[in-house]
């Protein structure tokens, strides 16, 4: 009998969190009940997805990789990066940092506390033991786990995601009630921000001169001799400047669709004003993503056919734990700062290492604005096994002063967290296995620096052997990154609920101009920016981007071969005689090149040697000729 009732009573919870969810118009904070069938989905604490083969080193719960080599090594030998190796493509460094915003949006795994993981560093390494000590450590600590896994065989360790999957703002709002109440003014549905229309600090006002709130959402900050950092809606917001600016936008776009929505509705409360803002963010967020953040990395991203409930949109380990942590490769060791009218800010750029968890570095340029301008004119780096100093060597500090090398600890990750190795991840999302390593790649000092390390092609760690892959055609990534990233986002579209194209509370006006939000149309509306280009994940000089202040492009040519490695051909079009000044420019408006030629009238071919200081990279040739100019982008290999 008492079987029967609890029966009977789980049966009545179960129709009623369905008839529950059935009726909801908004998100729940926590990402509950998206899925009627299955509340937990995509929710904040869920279980990840069991997607591949356990790569444990038992089979339960000790890291993987037994006989690999060390780390350090492998990032000492193989993502060493001396000099700048820019985006072939030339994708900007919004294309970073708004993949780096998504990652906070979409998933977190918190570090336990009583299981380190140090990495051992290699005696007499550059950085971190110069003198051959043999003792210098890489602190790391294992992922917290699902308390009762990792028990045996049959019960390997699980992993939680501590945010909510979906793609719903959740890094602007927090993924719990407690957290969104903090942030909230509770007046017209508006977001607390603080002078200068910047995120609250954690005070007990949110302006930087008042006393600390010890009430208020905990944040990451490394530093202990820094008190006071702003508060948005994920712990990681302080990381970067240019993240922290991201962050800013979305929140003011959130008071501003406040203001829109009193105007048209007078009669709503706060919380429908608020809870209406938010869905509104979420959607433009979405919309970013899937039209064209993705496309523009080269993803075909597939028509959207409609809620799957079928579908279980969790992240999956193999996609948190590496391949997502592809965007470590593309960070640039240089913050760019500018005005409005395209000058270099008085207090000059930033290097990353200086910027970490910096909330000053936002207020000495007078706020987010010059991010928004000088990222657009830089291009990010190449999708390699290459990674910055700033990353490899200083990641939160100076080596022996709280460094870190996140290459080494991403190797070092992958296998606490049993995710197999690179070969038998191809095979579990379908795709070939690689039989030797003259496979690899078609760079043959790339496979035989990779089987020096190695040695054994089964022995490559996921996220190495997918960042070494040849790209695939038109796009960032190599065929394994390309298959989990896609896999990825194509769940947590489709097994989303409230996904904005889903949502029957939108109307198809509002979804229309949803749809056709760029991240673009964001900076404009929220910031006084004016410059910047159109689609702001392709990078852009300063001399494109404020091209309607610019002479007209009169002078016509082309440039073979585009992309180039040595030499261009200009096939130059003329009226007269003429003398022409050509000009190579980088991104940052930095001439690489100058010289003349002697044009006459008619087609003119013109043949010029790229300069050594030309590194890979987006480019600009201008010709000049008296009052005319004409302006080309040039891809350099």
């Amino acid at each position: 009998m008492k079987n029967f009732t609890h029966l009977v009573c789980s049966m009545i919870f179960v129709l009623f969190a369905v008839q529950l969810a059935s009726a909801q118009e908004f998100r729940t904070f926590s990402g509950m009940f998206n899925n009627p069938g299955h509340p937990e989905y995509g929710s904040a604490g869920a279980v990840l997805p069991q997607v591949g083969s356990n790569g444990f080193g038992d089979a339960i719960s000790s890291p993987g990789g037994i006989g690999r080599p060390n780390p350090r090594f492998i990032s000492n030998s193989i993502f060493s990066q001396n000099t700048l190796l820019d985006d072939v493509r030339g994708l900007s460094a919004y294309t970073w940092a708004w993949g780096q915003f998504i990652d906070h949006d979409i998933t977190r795994s918190d570090d336990g506390q009583n299981e380190s993981l140090d990495i051992a560093v290699p005696p007499f390494d550059a950085f971190f033991d110069p003198s051959g000590s043999g003792d210098a450590v890489i602190p790391m600590h294992r992922s917290a786990y699902l308390a009762g896994t990792g028990t045996d065989e049959t019960n390997p360790r699980q992993y939680t995601n501590s945010i909510t999957a979906f793609i719903d703002a959740s890094g602007i709002y927090g993924s719990s009630m407690a957290w969104a109440n903090w942030l909230r003014t509770f007046n017209d549905g508006k977001l607390k921000m603080s002078a200068g229309n910047l995120l609250p600090f954690n005070t007990m006002t949110g302006e930087l001169d008042a006393p600390v709130d010890p009430n208020a959402p905990a944040m990451a900050m490394p530093y202990p001799f820094v008190e006071k950092w702003f508060v948005s809606g994920d712990f990681r917001a302080n990381e970067n400047p240019f993240l922290t600016a991201i962050h800013t936008l979305f929140a003011r776009e959130h008071n501003r669709l406040c203001d829109e929505l009193k105007t048209e509705h007078p009669g709503w409360s706060d919380e429908m004003l608020f809870q209406q803002a938010r869905k509104l963010v979420g959607a433009e967020i979405q919309a970013i993503v899937y039209e064209e953040w993705l496309p523009t990395l080269g993803m075909e991203v597939a028509a959207y056919n409609g809620y799957n409930p079928e579908i279980n949109p969790g992240i999956m380990n193999i996609f948190s734990t590496a391949a997502y942590r592809y965007g470590h490769t593309t960070i640039n060791n240089l913050m760019v700062r500018m005005d409005n009218a395209g000058n270099y800010m008085p207090e000059g750029d930033i290097l990353l290492r200086d910027a970490y968890f910096n909330p000053t570095a936002i207020m000495e340029v007078g706020g987010i604005e010059p991010y928004f301008i000088g990222m657009a004119t830089v291009v990010e780096q190449e999708f390699d096994c290459k990674v910055i100093d700033d990353l490899r060597n200083f990641l939160f500090g100076a080596p022996g002063d709280g460094g870190l090398d996140l290459a080494a600890i991403n190797i070092n990750r992958g296998r606490e967290r049993g995710l197999p190795d690179y070969n038998t991840v191809r095979a579990d999302f379908g795709l070939p296995r690689l039989n030797d390593f003259s496979e690899f790649t078609s760079d043959p000092l790339t496979n035989q620096s990779f089987e020096f390390v190695y040695g054994d092609i089964n022995n490559v760690d996921p996220w190495v052997g997918m960042l070494a892959e040849n790209h695939m055609p038109g796009a960032l990534f190599g065929p394994t990154a390309m298959t989990i990233i896609e896999q990825q986002f194509m769940a947590l579209r489709d097994g989303d609920r409230f996904y904005y194209e889903n949502d029957d509370d939108l109307t198809p006006e509002q979804k229309d101009w949803i749809k056709h939000t760029t991240l673009a149309d964001v900076v404009r509306r929220n910031t006084p920016v004016t410059i910047i280009q159109e689609n702001v994940f392709i990078a852009e000089p300063m001399l494109t981007a404020t091209s309607e202040a610019a002479p007209a492009e009169e002078v016509a040519f082309k440039i073979y071969p585009n992309p180039a490695s040595q030499y261009i051909t200009l096939r130059v079009e003329s009226s007269e005689n003429q003398v022409a000044t050509i000009q190579i420019t980088d991104t940052q408006g930095r001439t690489m090149l100058e010289e003349k030629a002697n044009l006459g009238r008619g087609t003119n071919t013109v043949s010029v040697s790229l300069p050594d200081n030309c590194p890979a990279g987006l480019y600009v040739v201008n010709i000049r000729s008296g009052e005319r100019t004409g302006h080309q982008r040039l891809v350099v290999e």
